[in-house]
Protein backbone atom coordinates (compact mmCIF):
# COMPACT_ATOMS: atom_id res chain seq x y z
CA UNK A 1 0.00 0.00 0.00
CA UNK A 2 1.34 3.51 -0.70
CA UNK A 3 0.06 6.74 0.49
CA UNK A 4 1.34 10.63 0.09
CA UNK A 5 1.23 12.73 3.38
CA UNK A 6 1.16 16.25 2.77
CA UNK A 7 0.14 19.05 4.89
CA UNK A 8 0.23 22.41 6.35
CA UNK A 9 -0.74 24.00 2.86
CA UNK A 10 -1.93 27.53 4.75
CA UNK A 11 -3.67 28.53 1.90
CA UNK A 12 -4.32 32.42 1.50
CA UNK A 13 -0.93 33.36 3.43
CA UNK A 14 0.40 36.50 2.11
CA UNK A 15 3.95 37.38 2.39
CA UNK A 16 3.97 41.32 3.55
CA UNK A 17 0.62 41.90 1.98
CA UNK A 18 1.70 40.29 -1.35
CA UNK A 19 -0.38 37.31 -2.88
CA UNK A 20 1.13 34.06 -3.21
CA UNK A 21 -2.03 32.95 -5.00
CA UNK A 22 -0.56 31.70 -7.98
CA UNK A 23 2.51 29.94 -6.10
CA UNK A 24 -0.27 27.74 -4.20
CA UNK A 25 -1.93 26.41 -7.46
CA UNK A 26 1.35 25.74 -8.74
CA UNK A 27 2.36 23.48 -6.08
CA UNK A 28 -0.77 21.94 -5.12
CA UNK A 29 -0.74 20.95 -9.26
CA UNK A 30 3.09 19.58 -8.65
CA UNK A 31 1.38 17.92 -5.58
CA UNK A 32 -1.56 16.53 -7.72
CA UNK A 33 1.27 14.98 -10.05
CA UNK A 34 3.44 13.60 -7.79
CA UNK A 35 -0.02 11.70 -6.47
CA UNK A 36 -0.55 10.36 -9.86
CA UNK A 37 3.24 9.72 -11.13
CA UNK A 38 3.40 7.34 -7.81
CA UNK A 39 0.03 5.71 -8.03
CA UNK A 40 -0.66 6.30 -4.77
CA UNK A 41 -3.78 4.44 -2.70
CA UNK A 42 -3.97 7.11 -0.40
CA UNK A 43 -3.40 11.30 0.20
CA UNK A 44 -3.26 12.31 3.85
CA UNK A 45 -3.76 16.04 4.06
CA UNK A 46 -2.37 16.72 7.65
CA UNK A 47 -4.18 19.73 8.70
CA UNK A 48 -3.82 23.87 8.01
CA UNK A 49 -5.27 23.79 4.44
CA UNK A 50 -5.90 27.61 4.92
CA UNK A 51 -3.74 30.47 6.79
CA UNK A 52 -6.43 31.43 8.12
CA UNK A 53 -10.29 31.09 9.92
CA UNK A 54 -12.24 32.97 7.94
CA UNK A 55 -10.53 32.28 4.25
CA UNK A 56 -11.91 33.76 0.98
CA UNK A 57 -13.13 32.86 -1.74
CA UNK A 58 -10.37 32.60 -4.05
CA UNK A 59 -8.71 30.14 -1.03
CA UNK A 60 -11.59 27.56 -0.71
CA UNK A 61 -11.63 27.45 -4.66
CA UNK A 62 -7.87 26.56 -4.78
CA UNK A 63 -8.35 24.28 -1.79
CA UNK A 64 -11.37 22.22 -3.08
CA UNK A 65 -10.40 22.32 -6.66
CA UNK A 66 -6.73 20.52 -5.22
CA UNK A 67 -8.52 18.05 -3.03
CA UNK A 68 -10.92 17.29 -5.96
CA UNK A 69 -8.12 16.69 -8.55
CA UNK A 70 -6.29 14.42 -5.89
CA UNK A 71 -9.18 12.06 -5.73
CA UNK A 72 -10.02 12.50 -9.31
CA UNK A 73 -6.60 9.63 -9.56
CA UNK A 74 -8.42 7.37 -7.90
CA UNK A 75 -7.54 7.39 -4.54
CA UNK A 76 -8.86 8.03 -1.43
CA UNK A 77 -7.95 11.44 0.31
CA UNK A 78 -8.50 12.05 3.47
CA UNK A 79 -8.10 15.58 5.24
CA UNK A 80 -7.92 16.76 9.06
CA UNK A 81 -8.41 20.44 10.39
CA UNK A 82 -5.53 22.20 11.75
CA UNK A 83 -5.32 24.67 14.16
CA UNK A 84 -5.64 27.57 11.62
CA UNK A 85 -8.21 25.89 9.92
CA UNK A 86 -12.14 26.32 11.31
CA UNK A 87 -13.30 23.35 12.29
CA UNK A 88 -16.83 24.24 11.67
CA UNK A 89 -16.63 25.62 8.13
CA UNK A 90 -14.70 22.17 7.12
CA UNK A 91 -17.38 19.73 8.80
CA UNK A 92 -20.00 21.90 6.71
CA UNK A 93 -19.08 21.04 3.64
CA UNK A 94 -17.62 17.45 4.73
CA UNK A 95 -20.58 15.90 3.54
CA UNK A 96 -19.94 17.03 0.16
CA UNK A 97 -16.84 16.06 -0.38
CA UNK A 98 -17.51 12.79 0.79
CA UNK A 99 -19.43 12.60 -2.32
CA UNK A 100 -16.16 13.05 -3.98
CA UNK A 101 -13.69 10.22 -2.07
CA UNK A 102 -12.79 13.31 0.23
CA UNK A 103 -13.05 12.18 4.03
CA UNK A 104 -12.66 15.74 6.02
CA UNK A 105 -12.74 15.26 9.89
CA UNK A 106 -12.81 18.77 11.87
CA UNK A 107 -12.84 17.63 15.28
CA UNK A 108 -12.00 14.82 17.05
CA UNK A 109 -14.45 11.62 16.16
CA UNK A 110 -15.10 8.29 17.53
CA UNK A 111 -13.73 5.69 15.33
CA UNK A 112 -17.19 4.69 14.66
CA UNK A 113 -18.48 7.60 13.76
CA UNK A 114 -16.09 8.33 11.40
CA UNK A 115 -12.34 8.73 13.12
CA UNK A 116 -11.11 6.18 12.04
CA UNK A 117 -11.30 4.91 7.98
CA UNK A 118 -11.21 1.17 7.08
CA UNK A 119 -10.07 1.32 3.41
CA UNK A 120 -8.97 -1.42 0.89
CA UNK A 121 -5.54 -0.68 -1.11
CA UNK A 122 -5.43 -1.75 -4.62
CA UNK A 123 -3.26 -4.55 -3.73
CA UNK A 124 -5.92 -5.55 -1.12
CA UNK A 125 -4.21 -4.86 1.72
CA UNK A 126 -6.78 -3.84 4.33
CA UNK A 127 -5.60 0.04 5.66
CA UNK A 128 -6.99 1.75 8.73
CA UNK A 129 -6.89 5.38 9.20
CA UNK A 130 -6.75 7.32 12.77
CA UNK A 131 -7.82 10.38 12.13
CA UNK A 132 -7.10 13.72 15.08
CA UNK A 133 -7.59 17.14 13.98
CA UNK A 134 -6.27 19.63 15.96
CA UNK A 135 -7.63 19.89 19.12
CA UNK A 136 -7.54 23.34 21.22
CA UNK A 137 -7.23 23.36 25.31
CA UNK A 138 -10.43 25.19 25.98
CA UNK A 139 -11.94 22.00 23.83
CA UNK A 140 -10.05 19.63 26.05
CA UNK A 141 -9.34 21.13 29.62
CA UNK A 142 -12.46 21.72 31.03
CA UNK A 143 -13.46 24.95 32.93
CA UNK A 144 -13.15 23.76 36.48
CA UNK A 145 -10.12 22.55 35.89
CA UNK A 146 -8.70 25.73 35.01
CA UNK A 147 -9.50 27.62 38.32
CA UNK A 148 -7.78 24.78 40.69
CA UNK A 149 -4.34 23.21 40.15
CA UNK A 150 -0.99 24.78 39.02
CA UNK A 151 -0.41 25.58 35.09
CA UNK A 152 1.92 22.64 34.92
CA UNK A 153 -0.64 20.15 35.50
CA UNK A 154 -3.39 21.68 33.23
CA UNK A 155 -0.62 20.76 30.81
CA UNK A 156 -0.26 17.73 31.74
CA UNK A 157 -4.35 17.24 31.55
CA UNK A 158 -4.60 18.49 28.22
CA UNK A 159 -1.34 15.55 27.23
CA UNK A 160 -3.09 12.81 28.90
CA UNK A 161 -6.48 13.46 27.80
CA UNK A 162 -4.72 13.29 23.75
CA UNK A 163 -2.69 10.14 24.62
CA UNK A 164 -6.23 8.92 25.83
CA UNK A 165 -7.80 10.45 22.40
CA UNK A 166 -4.92 8.35 20.40
CA UNK A 167 -5.51 5.34 22.56
CA UNK A 168 -9.08 5.24 21.31
CA UNK A 169 -8.62 5.73 18.00
CA UNK A 170 -6.18 3.13 17.43
CA UNK A 171 -7.25 0.37 19.61
CA UNK A 172 -8.38 -1.61 16.99
CA UNK A 173 -5.19 -1.46 14.79
CA UNK A 174 -3.95 -4.96 14.21
CA UNK A 175 -1.54 -6.74 13.11
CA UNK A 176 -2.31 -7.75 9.70
CA UNK A 177 -3.58 -4.16 8.36
CA UNK A 178 -1.75 -1.37 7.46
CA UNK A 179 -2.34 1.44 10.37
CA UNK A 180 -1.85 4.90 9.85
CA UNK A 181 -2.35 8.21 12.17
CA UNK A 182 -3.28 11.65 10.98
CA UNK A 183 -2.84 13.87 13.78
CA UNK A 184 -2.36 17.85 13.31
CA UNK A 185 -0.40 18.90 16.77
CA UNK A 186 3.00 19.77 18.37
CA UNK A 187 5.27 16.60 19.31
CA UNK A 188 8.33 17.66 21.58
CA UNK A 189 11.70 17.04 20.11
CA UNK A 190 10.36 18.35 16.73
CA UNK A 191 12.49 21.26 15.09
CA UNK A 192 10.31 24.39 14.45
CA UNK A 193 10.12 25.27 10.64
CA UNK A 194 9.89 29.14 11.18
CA UNK A 195 6.29 30.48 10.14
CA UNK A 196 4.10 28.22 12.56
CA UNK A 197 1.94 29.83 15.01
CA UNK A 198 4.09 30.94 18.23
CA UNK A 199 1.42 30.25 20.84
CA UNK A 200 0.65 26.73 19.47
CA UNK A 201 4.41 25.72 19.76
CA UNK A 202 4.32 25.69 24.12
CA UNK A 203 4.65 22.85 26.35
CA UNK A 204 1.07 23.12 27.24
CA UNK A 205 -0.48 21.66 23.63
CA UNK A 206 2.84 19.44 23.55
CA UNK A 207 2.83 15.56 23.10
CA UNK A 208 5.67 13.27 24.11
CA UNK A 209 6.74 10.65 21.29
CA UNK A 210 5.69 7.64 24.09
CA UNK A 211 2.22 9.27 23.85
CA UNK A 212 1.67 7.07 20.09
CA UNK A 213 1.17 3.62 19.96
CA UNK A 214 3.51 1.78 18.64
CA UNK A 215 0.73 -0.01 16.86
CA UNK A 216 0.84 2.70 14.26
CA UNK A 217 2.83 1.74 10.61
CA UNK A 218 3.30 5.98 10.20
CA UNK A 219 2.04 8.85 11.73
CA UNK A 220 1.13 11.50 9.00
CA UNK A 221 1.84 15.08 11.00
CA UNK A 222 1.10 18.14 10.59
CA UNK A 223 1.57 21.38 12.14
CA UNK A 224 5.68 21.97 11.94
CA UNK A 225 6.69 23.48 8.64
CA UNK A 226 10.19 21.73 8.98
CA UNK A 227 10.50 18.35 7.27
CA UNK A 228 11.70 15.43 9.52
CA UNK A 229 11.24 12.24 11.57
CA UNK A 230 10.34 12.55 15.38
CA UNK A 231 13.71 10.36 16.87
CA UNK A 232 11.91 8.58 19.33
CA UNK A 233 8.97 6.03 19.40
CA UNK A 234 7.23 5.09 16.11
CA UNK A 235 7.67 6.36 12.44
CA UNK A 236 6.46 9.79 13.06
CA UNK A 237 7.14 12.27 10.45
CA UNK A 238 6.04 16.01 9.47
CA UNK A 239 6.40 16.03 5.96
CA UNK A 240 6.44 20.11 6.61
CA UNK A 241 5.17 23.20 4.42
CA UNK A 242 4.43 22.98 0.72
CA UNK A 243 6.10 26.35 0.28
CA UNK A 244 8.75 28.40 2.33
CA UNK A 245 5.48 30.42 3.93
CA UNK A 246 8.33 32.50 5.84
CA UNK A 247 11.99 34.04 5.82
CA UNK A 248 12.29 31.78 8.95
CA UNK A 249 11.81 29.14 6.17
CA UNK A 250 14.48 30.11 3.73
CA UNK A 251 17.00 28.09 3.97
CA UNK A 252 14.53 24.47 3.14
CA UNK A 253 13.56 22.47 0.87
CA UNK A 254 10.21 21.74 0.79
CA UNK A 255 8.87 18.44 0.09
CA UNK A 256 5.95 15.39 0.51
CA UNK A 257 6.35 11.98 1.78
CA UNK A 258 5.83 9.50 -0.61
CA UNK A 259 5.47 6.32 2.15
CA UNK A 260 5.30 2.31 1.26
CA UNK A 261 3.62 0.68 4.41
CA UNK A 262 3.01 -3.29 4.52
CA UNK A 263 1.43 -4.79 7.74
CA UNK A 264 4.53 -5.72 10.21
CA UNK A 265 6.99 -4.39 7.94
CA UNK A 266 8.60 -0.68 8.62
CA UNK A 267 7.75 1.90 6.49
CA UNK A 268 9.63 3.03 3.49
CA UNK A 269 9.68 6.79 3.46
CA UNK A 270 10.83 8.56 0.15
CA UNK A 271 10.81 12.19 -0.01
CA UNK A 272 9.89 13.93 -3.07
CA UNK A 273 11.18 17.67 -3.45
CA UNK A 274 8.88 20.57 -4.71
CA UNK A 275 9.75 22.87 -7.15
CA UNK A 276 6.81 25.57 -7.31
CA UNK A 277 6.47 28.92 -5.76
CA UNK A 278 9.11 31.41 -5.32
CA UNK A 279 12.10 31.16 -2.71
CA UNK A 280 12.58 33.53 -0.16
CA UNK A 281 15.99 34.95 0.61
CA UNK A 282 17.74 36.82 2.67
CA UNK A 283 20.40 39.34 1.56
CA UNK A 284 22.90 41.65 3.58
CA UNK A 285 25.38 44.09 2.82
CA UNK A 286 25.86 48.20 2.67
CA UNK A 287 24.03 50.68 0.24
CA UNK A 288 27.25 50.42 -1.71
CA UNK A 289 27.44 46.60 -1.29
CA UNK A 290 24.08 46.17 -2.37
CA UNK A 291 24.55 48.60 -4.81
CA UNK A 292 27.74 46.66 -6.43
CA UNK A 293 26.11 43.73 -6.30
CA UNK A 294 22.52 44.04 -7.88
CA UNK A 295 23.56 43.45 -11.48
CA UNK A 296 26.20 40.64 -10.85
CA UNK A 297 24.36 37.37 -9.77
CA UNK A 298 27.93 36.17 -10.04
CA UNK A 299 28.21 37.54 -6.29
CA UNK A 300 27.98 35.49 -3.36
CA UNK A 301 25.74 37.77 -1.38
CA UNK A 302 23.03 37.89 -4.43
CA UNK A 303 23.96 33.98 -5.99
CA UNK A 304 20.33 33.25 -5.83
CA UNK A 305 18.75 36.35 -7.23
CA UNK A 306 18.18 34.42 -11.14
CA UNK A 307 15.29 32.55 -9.51
CA UNK A 308 13.21 35.79 -8.75
CA UNK A 309 13.10 35.19 -4.76
CA UNK A 310 10.92 37.18 -2.80
CA UNK A 311 13.41 39.05 -0.72
CA UNK A 312 14.13 40.52 2.69
CA UNK A 313 16.96 42.96 2.46
CA UNK A 314 19.40 43.91 6.15
CA UNK A 315 21.34 46.99 5.13
CA UNK A 316 23.80 47.53 7.41
CA UNK A 317 24.66 51.58 8.19
CA UNK A 318 22.77 54.07 9.50
CA UNK A 319 19.26 54.75 8.11
CA UNK A 320 17.43 57.30 6.06
CA UNK A 321 14.78 58.52 4.39
CA UNK A 322 13.78 56.57 1.83
CA UNK A 323 15.74 53.35 2.05
CA UNK A 324 13.34 51.12 1.04
CA UNK A 325 12.68 52.76 -2.07
CA UNK A 326 16.25 52.86 -2.58
CA UNK A 327 16.56 49.01 -1.85
CA UNK A 328 13.82 48.44 -4.32
CA UNK A 329 15.19 50.35 -7.42
CA UNK A 330 18.68 48.30 -6.56
CA UNK A 331 16.77 44.82 -6.57
CA UNK A 332 13.48 45.12 -7.60
CA UNK A 333 10.38 44.80 -6.56
CA UNK A 334 10.54 41.36 -5.44
CA UNK A 335 12.15 43.44 -2.07
CA UNK A 336 8.98 42.90 0.68
CA UNK A 337 11.13 43.75 3.66
CA UNK A 338 13.74 46.37 4.69
CA UNK A 339 15.68 46.35 7.88
CA UNK A 340 18.73 48.13 9.51
CA UNK A 341 21.47 46.80 11.25
CA UNK A 342 23.91 49.12 12.57
CA UNK A 343 26.89 49.13 15.20
CA UNK A 344 25.76 51.16 18.37
CA UNK A 345 21.99 50.55 18.52
CA UNK A 346 20.39 52.51 21.19
CA UNK A 347 20.51 50.98 24.77
CA UNK A 348 17.07 51.08 26.03
CA UNK A 349 18.07 50.98 29.64
CA UNK A 350 20.73 54.44 29.21
CA UNK A 351 20.04 57.36 30.92
CA UNK A 352 17.31 59.64 29.66
CA UNK A 353 18.99 63.01 27.78
CA UNK A 354 19.22 65.81 30.41
CA UNK A 355 17.42 68.62 28.02
CA UNK A 356 17.60 71.50 30.35
CA UNK A 357 19.15 74.59 28.58
CA UNK A 358 19.22 72.58 25.24
CA UNK A 359 17.26 73.42 22.10
CA UNK A 360 15.12 71.69 20.10
CA UNK A 361 17.21 71.09 17.19
CA UNK A 362 19.68 70.04 19.35
CA UNK A 363 17.76 67.34 21.01
CA UNK A 364 16.78 66.14 17.56
CA UNK A 365 20.31 66.15 16.35
CA UNK A 366 21.53 63.91 18.90
CA UNK A 367 17.95 61.54 18.89
CA UNK A 368 19.23 61.01 14.87
CA UNK A 369 22.37 60.14 16.36
CA UNK A 370 21.09 57.67 18.51
CA UNK A 371 18.97 56.05 15.70
CA UNK A 372 21.70 56.36 13.50
CA UNK A 373 19.89 58.22 10.89
CA UNK A 374 22.01 59.70 8.34
CA UNK A 375 19.78 61.95 6.01
CA UNK A 376 20.63 65.55 6.20
CA UNK A 377 16.81 66.25 4.62
CA UNK A 378 15.48 64.65 7.31
CA UNK A 379 17.34 67.26 9.60
CA UNK A 380 15.98 70.73 7.30
CA UNK A 381 12.11 69.13 7.48
CA UNK A 382 12.76 69.33 11.14
CA UNK A 383 14.03 72.69 11.33
CA UNK A 384 11.27 73.97 8.74
CA UNK A 385 8.77 72.42 11.11
CA UNK A 386 10.14 73.99 14.42
CA UNK A 387 10.15 77.41 12.17
CA UNK A 388 6.57 76.75 11.30
CA UNK A 389 5.55 75.99 14.81
CA UNK A 390 7.43 78.96 16.41
CA UNK A 391 6.78 81.88 13.89
CA UNK A 392 3.76 84.01 14.70
CA UNK A 393 1.30 83.88 11.94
Amino acid sequence: MRHLHTGDWHVGKQLRGNSRADEHRAVLDEIVGVAAGHEVDLVVVAGDLFETAAPTAESEQIVYEALLQLASGGAHVAVIAGNHDNAARLHAVAPLFALGRVNVVAAPTRPADGGVLQLRAGDGTDVRLAMLPFVSKRGIVRSADLLQGEAFEHAQAYSERLRLLLDALCADFQHDTVNVLAAHGFVLGSETGGGERAAHLVEEYALTSQSFPATIGYGALGHIHRPQRIPAGPALHYCGSPLQLDFGEGEQIKQVNVVTLEPGVPAEVVSVRLNSGRPLRTVRGTLDELAANAGRAAAPSLDLLNDEPWLRVIVHGPTRAGLADLVRELLGERVVEVRVEREGARDDGARATDHRNRSPQELFDEYLAVEGVADDRVRALFADLLDAEVSPA
